[in-house]
C-alpha cells in the first residue's frame, strides 16, 4: 500500500479521495460540483459523504438533488449512487426527492389551493381540521371523482363541461352524506371545491407524463437510485472494498469538514474540506446602465452546462428589478455584473430545482428579505424543500420572506410598481413550474417580457399527450400560447424529457422567432441558429 492508493483532491467545499481497492469517494455536495466533473472531463463518482453540518457560509452543501438527477439521466456510469450520512440527513433527502423528482403528491397540491378556502373568516380551528379531513377522505380518495375527470379528459370535453360534471357530482353524492360541512357557513362551496379539484387533478395528469414513479412507489424508487449508508457513533461510516468484501474502509469526521481514513486502524489519509467562500469578485466593473424596460441575463445554462452561469434573468422596469430565479451564488454574481443587489428585491420563483432556487435559500440564510412572486402551489413546494434543508421551522423561513401570490392567466399590479403587471401560467414540467409575462405600461407606451420557464414545449408530444386524455382543451391551448405575442420571448432550450428542444421551435412564424432569445442552454449554439442565444451578463433594453 503506497501514498498515491489514497489521493486526495481538493474542490470547491468538497474533496475528492481517489483510492484503488474504494474507487472514488466524494466528501461534500456544493452547488456546481456536477458541473464541476463534466468540466474537468472526469465520469461523476458513485459515492458521497454528507458533512454533518451543511451550511458553509450560508451556501448549501447539501445539493444532493443534481447528483441524483445525474445518475438518473444517463450521466454517469452506473445506476445506483451510495450516500453515507447521518439517519436524519436521509429523511431529509428523502423530503427534498420526494419534492424535486415528482413533485408536490395529490393531498398537498389540493391543501395548497384549499389554503384560501381554509382560511374562511367563518371557520374556527375545529372547522378547519374538519374540513381538512373531509377533503381527504371525500375528495382526494374519491374514485368517483377522479374517474368523471378522466373520462371527460379523453372524451375532449372543454372545461366548461367538466366543471358542471364534478360540481354536479359533488353537490349530488357528496355533500348530502356529510352535512355538517354544509353548515360551515362557506359561500358557494360546491362552486370553489370544484375549481380546486380541477386545478390540482389537470396539474396532476401532466406531473404524471414525466413522472419516473407512482405515487405510492416514490420512496421505493428513490431507494433504488440512491443507496443510503448510516453514519455510526462518532460519525463512522464504513465503504467496502470494489472486490474484497471482507476489506473495508473506515471513515470518521473528526472535527466537522475534516475527516480520517482508515484501514484496521491504520490511517492511510485525512480530508479536509474548505469550508470557506472566496468573496471577492472577478473585476471592479462599473454599474451596468439600467434600461427603462429590459432583462439582463444573469446566467444562462442548464445545470449541466459547465461553462455557463444556471439560468437567471433580471426583468428591469421602473428602475428596478425582478430577478426570475436566483442562483447559486447570486450576490457575487450579481456584483461581477455590475448590478446592485438593492436594486433587485422581487423574485419571480419558477420551480424548486436547485438549479432555479438556491440563491432564494441563500437569501434566507443570510436574513435578507424577499418579496418572493410565485403561485401558492410553488411556495408551499418551497417551503416544505426549505425546511428539509435548513431544519428552520415554516415560522422562521417566512419571517424573511414576503408571499405575493399569483393565479394562472390573472394579470396583478406588482406591489411596489405602478405601471408594471405580471401574468402567471404553469408550464408543462415535472414538477409545478411557473412561466410569466412581465408588461409595462405608460401612456401609449406598452411593452412585454415573456418568460417559458423550464418546459417541455413539442407540439407532436402534446398533441399525442391531450388524444391521450392528458389535457383539456383549454388548458391544451394554454401550454401551447400564453407567451407568444411578447415583445422579447425567453425560452427554455435545455433539450432531453423534461426541456424543449430547438427543433420544436423551428415550425413558429418568422416574426415570432426573430422575439425569442434562448436560455437553460444545454448544448453549444446551433451555429445556423434561427433565434438568438443570449450569453451571460449580457442586457437587452426594450426601453432605454
Amino acid at each position: 500500500m503506497t501514498k498515491k492508493d489514497f489521493n486526495v483532491q481538493n474542490g470547491r467545499l468538497y474533496s475528492l479521495l481517489e483510492t484503488k481497492d474504494y474507487g472514488q469517494i466524494v466528501f461534500g455536495c456544493p452547488p456546481g460540483i456536477v458541473k464541476d466533473f463534466i468540466r474537468s472531463n472526469k465520469p461523476i463518482p458513485s459515492k458521497y459523504v454528507i458533512l454533518s453540518q451543511t451550511f458553509c457560509d450560508s451556501l448549501n452543501n447539501f445539493d444532493f438533488e443534481f447528483i441524483v438527477y445525474s445518475f438518473l439521466f444517463s450521466r454517469a456510469s452506473v445506476s445506483t449512487v451510495s450516500t453515507y450520512c447521518l439517519a436524519h440527513q436521509e429523511k431529509k433527502i428523502r423530503n427534498i426527492l420526494n419534492e424535486t423528482l415528482f413533485g408536490p403528491r395529490f393531498d398537498q397540491l389540493l391543501e395548497s389551493q384549499a389554503s384560501k378556502l381554509l382560511n374562511e373568516k367563518c371557520l374556527n380551528e375545529k372547522n378547519k381540521n374538519n374540513l381538512r379531513s373531509f377533503l381527504k377522505k371525500n375528495i382526494i380518495r374519491n374514485k368517483k371523482i377522479s374517474n368523471l375527470f378522466d373520462n371527460h379528459l379523453r372524451k375532449h370535453s372543454s372545461e366548461l363541461e367538466l366543471k358542471c360534471h364534478i360540481k354536479q357530482l359533488i353537490e349530488e353524492k357528496i355533500l348530502p352524506k356529510n352535512k355538517p360541512i354544509l353548515n360551515l357557513g362557506i359561500k358557494s362551496f360546491s362552486q370553489k371545491l370544484t375549481k380546486i379539484y380541477l386545478q390540482c387533478a389537470q396539474l396532476q395528469k401532466e406531473f404524471n407524463l414525466f413522472s419516473l414513479a407512482k405515487e405510492k412507489d416514490r420512496n421505493s424508487f428513490i431507494s433504488k437510485t440512491v443507496k443510503f449508508h448510516h453514519m455510526k457513533k462518532s460519525n463512522i461510516c464504513f465503504v467496502n472494498s470494489l472486490k474484497n468484501k471482507r476489506k473495508q474502509l473506515k471513515l470518521q469526521e473528526v472535527e466537522p469538514g475534516i475527516f480520517k481514513a482508515f484501514e484496521k486502524e491504520k490511517e492511510r489519509c485525512t480530508i479536509k474540506i474548505n469550508s470557506t467562500i472566496s468573496r471577492s469578485v472577478k473585476s471592479k466593473r462599473k454599474p451596468i446602465h439600467v434600461p427603462t424596460f429590459g432583462a439582463t441575463f444573469v446566467g444562462v445554462g442548464s445545470g449541466f452546462s459547465h461553462d455557463k452561469q444556471n439560468s437567471s434573468v433580471i426583468i428591469w422596469t421602473e428602475g428596478k428589478g425582478i430577478m426570475i430565479d436566483v442562483i447559486a451564488e447570486n450576490n457575487k454574481i450579481l456584483i461581477n455584473n455590475g448590478i446592485n443587489k438593492n436594486d433587485v428585491n422581487h423574485v419571480f420563483l419558477t420551480h424548486v430545482h436547485s438549479d432555479h432556487d438556491a440563491g432564494v435559500l441563500e437569501n434566507l440564510l443570510e436574513k435578507r428579505k424577499t418579496n418572493l412572486i410565485t403561485s401558492r402551489i410553488i411556495y408551499e413546494s418551497f417551503l416544505r424543500k426549505s425546511q428539509a434543508l435548513t431544519s428552520l421551522s415554516r415560522e422562521s423561513i417566512e419571517k424573511f420572506v414576503k408571499f405575493i401570490e399569483v393565479k394562472p392567466n390573472k394579470k396583478i399590479k406588482i406591489p411596489g410598481f405602478k405601471n408594471t403587471f405580471f401574468e402567471f401560467d404553469y408550464s408543462l414540467h415535472s414538477i409545478p413550474t411557473g412561466r410569466c409575462k412581465v408588461t409595462f405600461v405608460k401612456g401609449k407606451t406598452k411593452k412585454t417580457i415573456s418568460h417559458s420557464g423550464d418546459t417541455k414545449y413539442d407540439l407532436v408530444k402534446i398533441n399525442k399527450w391531450y388524444d391521450e386524455g392528458s389535457f383539456t382543451p383549454d388548458r391544451k391551448n394554454g401550454i401551447i400560447g400564453f407567451i407568444w405575442d411578447s415583445d422579447l420571448i425567453i425560452h427554455d432550450v435545455g433539450g432531453g424529457n423534461l426541456h424543449t428542444d430547438y427543433e420544436s421551435l423551428l415550425h413558429l412564424e418568422e416574426k415570432v422567432k426573430k422575439r425569442i432569445v434562448l436560455v437553460h442552454q444545454n448544448d453549444k449554439p446551433n451555429p445556423n441558429s434561427q433565434m438568438r442565444y443570449v450569453i451571460d451578463g449580457e442586457t437587452i433594453a426594450l426601453i432605454k
